[in-house]
């Protein structure tokens, strides 16, 4: 009886582990997206300064949210999500506008499917 409990309370700790970490890979990625949508729509309309700006806020913040994510999710994606970021960064010094669109559709391509690969599915359980 109390092995079952045991095992009982193991279950639900690492259910309940997996719902957490899945939430807080959807909560951080959709704030780095929106920080990349803000980005867009300042290079869009020629400001490189505010995007300069805001990329500098996004990559601190991206520091920060990377020691986590490494936790959870296999670091070649973390590695190409970074990459990303600093290309990014990069192009945004030189004002290329078309770079700087193809980077951010690449982190957020990246940051959608680090965690969509992290969600529970058959395709995961397979």
């Amino acid at each position: 009886m109390k092995q079952t409990i045991i095992m009982i309370i193991c279950v639900i700790i690492l259910i309940g582990g997996g719902i957490a970490e899945i939430k807080y890979l959807d909560k951080t990625s959709v704030f780095l997206s929106s920080d990349m949508d803000y980005i867009k729509n300042a290079i869009e309309n020629d400001n490189y300064e505010l995007a300069n700006k805001q990329m500098e806020k996004s990559f601190k913040t991206w520091t920060d949210t990377k020691k986590v994510w490494n936790v959870f999710i296999i670091h070649e994606e973390v590695d190409d999500i970074e990459e990303a970021l600093i290309e990014l960064k990069e192009y945004l010094k030189f004002e290329n506008k078309e770079e700087c669109i193809v980077a951010l559709e690449k982190v957020k391509k990246d940051l959608e499917h680090s965690v969509k690969r992290q969600e529970i599915s058959i395709d995961n359980i397979l």
